[in-house]
């Protein structure tokens, strides 16, 4: 039996797992953001001059949503000051001059055999090792496992990989089944719970096949295979296909006892627990039209986009597009200056090839979007009253329960830029919602006046 949701659509993968891992060299200059996951950003412990090495922590936070950032290269620290960030605006950076020495910061020791069996030791190397979400959301590990506590009974893996091109995660089974295998039971001890569920597509049935061979319910885990369909690897829909669960709109995950961590960050818990090693690089599929062919680089944290394009064979053609993670869902990024961050899965570089806009696209009331919303939602609803500026029709038809996967605009015959439209309405309900904080604020200020 094969796992799966409602709705869902199935686009060209474009994937290439059959491309080994290649090494990027890491540039001489690497470019750190002190903000790479959700939540306060992280203060620099290091100043202009300062010598840094591999692995050093750099950045700090006491906030608990919140991860430590680390060097990750040796060397010394030119600046301190903002650079472009990936997703865009510029963000505080410490910017390293590469010594190429790879002198290692040996602040962490692997874990003993006892801490390897303490869910609070687990925690709190989560934690000091600066791992967050590398499917791409980037919340910070250690904070999502301690919030499920004593709410969360069934923890799911996510092996779905479903967005186009990106080949991580498939590439991590295949290369490093015991490793993984071993860091999803870390995830499990620390999560307290029995089994952990890894949902895997299908389409990776060789991992799947690896995977079993290693004897998987030794480490607590079961393999749960799931059908072929985009946005498998989405939170909500993991939940529905592994455990028959739905979170409702408006839900969490915590509320219907689920938790999702993803393939990539229980490598890098076994990294950090077994290995003594923060989070420092990570395997980026880079891909596109512009480039001659697939990579599948293992990059360091801060490398620029640029360099890492010259690094995968350069462009054949002129880049109009840089889109960070996958086409579905990724975001467009700005500048070639640029680095990798830890949520960085896919760096796809398009030409004018890929732009399918057309001018004033005409909604048919054809309802393909609806069909396919993983949701439930209605999006031809929430597109018309998104035009009007209408905030309690959009509210109604739960605008802001949209994930933004993508499903909509890809069935859509018309083109609608559905999906940028509900990225849209919810940063105008975010700004309605600070302008009548801000009302509110100014009315009972000039109150205490009187």
């Amino acid at each position: 039996m094969t796992h799966t949701f409602k709705g869902g659509v199935h686009p060209n993968y474009m994937k290439a797992p059959e491309v080994p891992i290649s090494v990027v060299a890491p540039p001489a200059q690497v470019i750190i953001p002190m903000i790479q996951h959700i939540g306060a950003p992280c203060k620099p412990l290091v100043a202009k001059g300062d010598y840094v090495k591999l692995g050093q922590k750099i950045g700090e936070s006491p906030a608990p949503v919140s991860a430590p950032i680390h060097a990750s290269v040796s060397g010394t620290v030119v600046a301190v000051e903002p650079r472009p960030h990936p997703l865009g605006d510029m963000i505080l950076s410490v910017v390293i001059e590469n010594d190429f020495q790879e002198t290692p910061c040996e602040d962490l020791k692997p874990l003993t055999e006892e801490e390897l069996k303490d869910p609070d030791a687990i925690l709190a190397r989560i934690r000091e090792a600066g791992i967050v979400g590398m499917g791409g959301a980037m919340f910070p590990t250690a904070f999502k496992i301690r919030s499920g506590l004593g709410k969360v009974d069934k923890l799911v893996i996510n092996g779905a990989e479903c967005e186009p091109y990106l080949n991580g995660d498939h590439l991590t089974m295949l290369n490093f089944p015991e490793q993984l295998l071993k860091g999803i039971e870390l995830v499990r001890i620390a999560s307290r719970v029995p089994v952990a569920y890894y949902g895997i597509e299908v389409n990776k049935q060789d991992a799947i096949d690896l995977l079993q061979s290693k004897d998987p319910a030794k480490y607590g885990i079961e393999i749960v295979p799931e059908a072929v369909k985009y946005p498998q690897g989405g939170e909500k829909m993991q939940i529905k296909a592994v455990t028959g669960r739905e979170v409702k709109p408006g839900g969490l995950p915590a509320g219907v006892g689920a938790t999702v961590i993803s393939t990539r960050t229980c490598y890098a818990v076994y990294q950090a627990c077994y290995e003594g090693r923060p989070v420092i690089e990570r395997i980026v599929t880079v891909s596109g039209s512009a480039l001659g062919h697939t990579s599948n680089a293992l990059t360091r944290v801060g490398t620029p986009l640029g360099y890492l394009a010259e690094q995968c064979g350069g462009f054949v053609k002129d880049p109009r597009k840089i889109v960070l993670g996958g086409p579905m869902m990724g975001i467009c990024a700005t500048s070639f200056e640029a680095p990798t961050i830890k949520g960085t899965a896919g760096v796809l570089f398009f030409t004018e090839d890929e732009d399918k806009n057309i001018e004033d696209p005409q909604c048919i009331r054809c309802g393909k979007c609806i069909t396919v919303c993983p949701m439930n939602l209605e999006p031809v609803f929430m597109y018309m009253y998104y035009s009007k500026g209408d905030f309690a029709n959009m509210e109604k038809y739960h605008v802001m329960d949209c994930f933004e996967c993508g499903s909509c605009s890809f069935n859509c015959p018309a083109r609608m830029p559905l999906t940028h439209a509900f990225k849209t309405a919810k940063l105008m309900f975010q700004a309605k919602a600070a302008k009548e904080k801000a009302a509110a604020e100014a009315k009972a200020a000039k109150e205490a006046q009187k």
